[in-house]
């Protein structure tokens, strides 16, 4: 199913002013919703946990001298 079918099956409740205030959704399409949820936020747990290893590391390395001039890091970037 693509976006735009998706898209064609929501509807919005609006208040007094016409101001968007609900969405209806399809119940099979929240289903999936909440069946996929806990695989994201996973994934984005371990992102974070990754990040934050990677900013203790870099923490220690320069406690210890271990430091890069900025142009060298942009050199391996680029490479």
């Amino acid at each position: 199913m693509n976006i735009d079918t998706l898209k064609n099956k929501i509807r919005y409740l609006t208040n007094d002013e016409g101001k968007k205030t609900d969405v209806l959704i399809p119940l099979a399409m929240w289903e999936n919703i909440l069946q996929n949820l806990p695989l994201e936020i996973e994934e984005n747990n371990d992102n974070k946990i990754q990040l934050i290893a990677d900013f203790k590391q870099s923490l220690l390395d320069a406690r210890d001298g271990k430091t890069y001039p900025l142009e060298e890091l942009w050199e391996n970037e680029e490479s």
